[in-house]
Parts: structure tokens; C-alpha cells; sequence
């Protein structure tokens, strides 16, 4: 937990430090950048039907990268990235016995919510393409490969008794947590993505199409591997 605050206590900051670069068809200097910032952005995910489906999720992210001008139209993106991604559960599930996780078979009167937490440290690598080479800020297009670590993960369960209230508030809850000691979580992450950008919308500044090459859970009984793709609006 203190990692995450520390994080987030760096929200809006970014710093720069500059380099000469040769120069663009203007005339003028082209830089390389080093930035540390933070962006956030909401996933939709596709993972099967499984207990181990997350509809949708969270997403923050911490990068400290380079970007290189190789031209007026292109840039190359390198350095580190911090990830932080917490995604519920779409169905009510129970640890298997051991270790992975099942549907929840028998009727039942609890109401549930369960939410998987990841953070990644890893290397983002990307190119970028501006077309409008006089205003960057338009629009960009984008390739990426990330590779990380998942230095933290674990699933929280809370399950609520609908049965027990006392003046309409439920009073019967229980948590349990899922460690990442279970087998069921996979350690590394090797996702690529296709990002569409620009700063000329407000509130949305891009949307990333993506795919994990990687499992991102193993299904200890049946050995099946889970793979996570989906989408990234980011803010």
C-alpha cells in the first residue's frame, strides 16, 4: 500500500531534461526528452468464460521514459513504467481446493464482489508516428511492447449475507485474500498494443488496443492457460 501512495503522490508532476538532437525541416532543435509523469485510463477486457473473467478495469500508470526524435514525424518511447491495475471478478467464485479458483456451483443468498490487483515494473519500448508533422498535439499513431514483472498481485474477495441486517445495513461480511503465492497467478507480462492519441478531445486522450503474449493466470487443476486483451481509454 505504501508504494501505491507513493505514486500517486506524484500525480500531475513531470520533469524534463533536455539534449540536442540534431535539427527538424524548420530549422529548429530537435530534443530528447526525459519525463516522469502519470497517466491513468479504464480497460475493457476480453479473458473468456472463466473464473478468472474481468469485465472491465483500472488502470494506473507511472512512466519515467526517453522519447528520441528521429524525425518530425517519428519518435522512439524507452525507459521504465510502473503499473498498477485492479479489475473485478465477473463471476462469484471460490479458491479451489489447494489453489486456482472455481464457479461458485451451490445456491446462495451472499452477495460478492472479488477484485484482482496487479502491478507491473517493467520496460515499455514504442514508436510513434505524427502525422501532421506541425502539430503533434492532432494526432498520433503508435506501436508498443511491454515487458514486466508483476512485483505485487493478489485477489480480495468480500462476500455480504443478504440475510443478516440490522436497520437495512447488512452486518454479516467476510474478506478473504488470494496471495500470490497461488500458482494461479503468472508472474511475467509481455503485452503489445496499437495506441490511437491526440490532445484535442479533452477528457480522452487515446485509445490503446492490446494483447498480453503471455498467460496472465494458469488454471491449476486443469492447466489452462488465461490470456488478457482488450482495450484502454485513457484520460
Amino acid at each position: 500500500m505504501k508504494r501505491i501512495f507513493i505514486f500517486i503522490a506524484v500525480l500531475g508532476l513531470a520533469f524534463s531534461a533536455n539534449a540536442q538532437c540534431g535539427e527538424d525541416s524548420t530549422g529548429s532543435k530537435r530534443q530528447v526528452t526525459l519525463t516522469l509523469g502519470v497517466q491513468a485510463g479504464a480497460t475493457l477486457f476480453t479473458t473468456g468464460n472463466t473464473p478468472y473473467d474481468n469485465p472491465y478495469g483500472l488502470k494506473l500508470q507511472v512512466p519515467l521514459v526517453t522519447t528520441i526524435p528521429l524525425s518530425d514525424s517519428w519518435q522512439l518511447v524507452t525507459g521504465l513504467r510502473y503499473d498498477f491495475e485492479w479489475a473485478p471478478l465477473r463471476y462469484n467464485v471460490e479458491p479451489a481446493a489447494g489453489s486456482g479458483l472455481n464457479f461458485m456451483t451451490t445456491a446462495t443468498t451472499d452477495r460478492q464482489t472479488a477484485m484482482m490487483h496487479h502491478s507491473y515494473l517493467g520496460i515499455p519500448f514504442e514508436v510513434a508516428w505524427y502525422p501532421f508533422r506541425n502539430n503533434h498535439r492532432l494526432l498520433h499513431l503508435s506501436l508498443d511492447i511491454y515487458g514486466g514483472y508483476a512485483v505485487s498481485r493478489y485477489l480480495k474477495i468480500h462476500t455480504r449475507d443478504a440475510r443478516h441486517t440490522y436497520n437495512g445495513v447488512q452486518t454479516s461480511r467476510s474478506s478473504e485474500v488470494v496471495e500470490s503465492s497461488d500458482p494461479m497467478f503468472q508472474p511475467w507480462k509481455l503485452e503489445v498494443g496499437l495506441t490511437v492519441g491526440t490532445d484535442m478531445l479533452g477528457l480522452l486522450h487515446g485509445v490503446r488496443f492490446f494483447t498480453n503474449l503471455l498467460p496472465t493466470y494458469r488454471d491449476p487443476a486443469s492447466g489452462q492457460k488465461i490470456y488478457t486483451s482488450g482495450m484502454t481509454f485513457y484520460l
